[in-house]
């Protein structure tokens, strides 16, 4: 028995010490979070681990609300803003140094190179150019009578960058003027790379008809001030700003933040995806730029979004700690940085230490996609797409990388497929012009030919076609058509070009019933709304936003003929006050008539949408125009000359319908809601009812 007891012990002992030895391996298995990019549908999906919580640093250095971080070489650099100093640590040996000045009182901002520490300081007021040892060389203060900076400008500097032409360029808190541009001497050079902000219909009226001083009371029409800065590989800037700000789409029922993530060129110009919305969030706090092009931008809740140089995201991961402390969330992110070997550093000002994300293989091979792509290796780029493919097939960003590499070797076709599948209109267009230049190339000589052919076929048609009857015309100088039936329809639509050609004529006779009827006119009508709805539906995929899954067609049908109604019956309604001659008949007769020029060249418009790339973009915008500006002028021809109105009258008249149809639309909703409502309180008590009567 005792032996069995001691084997016993002896086998709990050895277990104790193999689980007493075991490592903590990194592992994709470990990781706190989730990795997510974006679909080839648009929406967030979870993909591989990008990167895993490795390491965290200074737990033990007692920081009091920090507020920033630099990674160079081998030290983190810390604006230890509540202690009023620089902490210095070095990763390898463990070792803190603590840099401090009387000049500093609340440091925020860091930029460190060979030789020179940058340090905003926002309390103090100044930007203090030290050496790595903390002496201060210059100081950077407000600069005193320069017409560059108005007297009311705020100066707080919250942090600072520092170019290789001895640029330094700082971020003022509630710098709504933009970034600030000092010499190395300190000397200011003015303002660059300022937000922009639309104004408001109401923000308009208020533009024309308020003076100089109540305008400068408007606070809310400022552009928000840039938040946090960084330099790319080019030198170039990355901002980020935070703004409230959203843009609504109405083929989706969903909203979207302003660009928070720029890139300025030397003018201050947004050049990261300055005519798409971006994937970001408005509460970015800290931006980094990668080495191969890549970006990183940090949330204050502690997300980090990675994007490629075209600003499509790559990966977001990382989040905020709610109910507990796990590695790779934050309680309050503030910084974040990358050190040599791509490894993601994160302040937390809460909790007072670094956090560090290692790259996994999955991120690595991601970023060698992107940097064979820009570097020209077009063979090695494709093969890692595919690879990344294979992993996820849904990865956007994998679909465009891999499309681009097919592109750049001529591969057009696949690569039309690839980015039509992740919805990337910019490079579908340069790739489908890429297509339609072999194809003309290929093919224009024999479409000459056949052109040249058709031509003189018609000229010898029509030398030897015998000579057609004279039509009778009756005595107002109109051809003459049967009554009714078949040939009176057959000459309704034929009126359409007179409609084109001379609408004055054309709406005298629509309105003395000696042309169109109300089944012309009702068909007429029917076509415009199978082309109104091929128009919104059915363009080329460069030109087209909307499909089936983001648009009802029964919401489609509803406004076009809801509109339509409106329009119509309001008009009559109206004239009947205003002594109008014309029938609702007339009205209906001749609005569908001026319908005609839209026929017309919405489906021209349409046809081209299928053949020109986004360069050619404004012939189809200058077509539809055309029709939408024509079939108008012909609505409001017909309104004078149906009622017999004045111009005057005339204008008055359109107003009068287009409120008509403005209160009649709210008055529906309002009637919709009160409906639903009243639907929703019959259900509860019934409800309640029966719920009454089980008991």
């Amino acid at each position: 028995m005792a032996t069995k007891l001691r084997n016993i012990f002896l086998f709990i002992i050895l277990i104790s010490v193999i689980l007493s030895g075991k490592t903590n391996i990194v592992s994709a298995s470990e990781g706190t979070t989730y990795t997510y990019t974006i679909s080839v549908d648009g929406d967030y999906i979870r993909t591989q681990e990008a990167y895993l919580a490795s390491t965290v640093y200074m737990q033990r250095q007692g920081l009091v609300q920090p507020s920033d971080l630099f990674i160079y070489g081998k030290e983190i650099f810390i604006a230890d803003t509540g202690n009023k100093r620089i902490v210095v640590y070095n990763k390898e040996n463990g070792v803190a140094r603590n840099i401090t000045n009387d000049a500093f009182e609340g440091p925020s901002g860091l930029f460190v190179t060979d030789e020179r520490m940058y340090i905003a300081d926002p309390i103090a007021q100044a930007v203090f150019i030290c050496d790595r040892q903390g002496n201060i060389l210059t100081t950077i203060s407000r600069p005193k009578d320069s017409p560059l900076m108005s007297k009311s400008a705020i100066f707080k500097p919250v942090n600072v960058v520092a170019t290789d032409d001895s640029n330094i360029i700082v971020v003022g808190e509630g710098s709504y003027d933009g970034l600030m541009q000092f010499g190395d001497d300190g000397e200011f050079k003015g303002y660059f790379a300022a937000n922009q902000r639309s104004l408001t219909l109401l923000e308009r009226i208020q533009e024309m008809i308020y003076t100089r001083e109540q305008k400068s009371q408007l606070q809310t029409r400022k552009p928000r001030a840039i938040q946090n800065i960084d330099l790319s590989a080019r030198g170039l800037v990355y901002s980020v700003t935070q703004s409230a700000e959203v843009t609504y789409s109405w083929s989706k029922a969903e909203t979207k933040t302003s660009n928070a993530l720029k890139l300025h060129n030397m003018a201050g110009t947004n050049i990261l995806s300055p005519n798409k919305f971006m994937d970001d969030e408005w509460n970015f706090v800290d931006v980094t730029a990668g080495p191969y092009g890549n970006v990183y931008a940090l949330t204050q809740t502690g997300l980090i979004y990675e994007y490629d140089n075209s600003g499509n995201l790559l990966f977001s991961f990382g989040g905020r700690a709610v109910s507990n402390d796990r590695y790779g969330l934050f309680t309050s992110a503030a910084a974040i940085d990358l050190d040599e070997e791509g490894f993601v550093y994160v302040l937390d000002k809460e909790r007072g230490f670094v956090q560090v994300f290692a790259p996994t293989e999955f991120a690595m091979l991601n970023h060698r996609a992107i940097y064979d792509l820009e570097k020209g290796n077009y063979v090695e780029s494709k093969k890692i797409w595919q690879e990344i493919l294979r992993l996820n097939g849904m990865s956007k960003i994998a679909h465009i990388g891999y499309g681009k590499s097919l592109l750049r070797q001529q591969q057009y076709a696949e690569a039309l497929e690839h980015f039509k599948t992740a919805n990337d209109r910019d490079n579908y267009s340069e790739c489908f012009w890429e297509i339609r230049n072999v194809m003309i190339n290929k093919y224009i000589v024999w479409v000459i030919a056949g052109l040249l052919i058709i031509f003189v076929i018609s000229l010898i048609k029509g030398a030897v076609r015998p000579k057609k009857k004279k039509k009778q015309y009756n005595t107002h100088g109109i051809a003459e058509i049967p009554a009714k039936g078949i040939g009176r329809l057959k000459g309704d639509f034929k009126y359409m070009g007179t409609m084109l050609k001379h609408p004055i004529d054309a709406i005298y006779y629509l309105k003395i019933g000696k042309r169109g009827s109300l089944l012309s006119a009702g068909i007429m009508i029917i076509v415009t709304f199978i082309i109104y709805m091929a128009d919104i539906l059915g363009r080329g995929f460069i030109f087209n936003q909307n499909s089936l899954s983001t648009l009802s067609p029964m919401l489609l049908s509803a406004i076009f003929f809801i509109i339509l109604g409106l329009f119509i019956g309001g008009n009559y309604m109206v004239s009947t006050i205003n002594d109008g001659e014309g029938t609702i008949k007339n009205i209906f007769v001749s609005v569908a008539y001026s319908m005609v020029p839209y026929m017309i060249m919405a489906p021209i418009a349409i046809v081209l949408s299928y053949v020109l790339t986004q360069n050619e973009a404004f012939l189809i915008t200058l077509v539809w125009y055309i029709g939408i500006l024509w079939s108008a002028a012909l609505v409001i021809l017909s309104i004078l000359n149906v009622h017999n109105y004045t111009f005057k009258q005339t204008v008055k008249n359109v107003l009068l319908t287009l409120f008509f149809a403005i209160v009649a639309l709210i008055l529906v909703a309002i009637l919709y809601l009160v409906w639903d409502k009243f639907i929703e309180f019959i259900g509860e008590v019934i409800s309640e009812v029966e719920y009454r009567v089980q008991i």
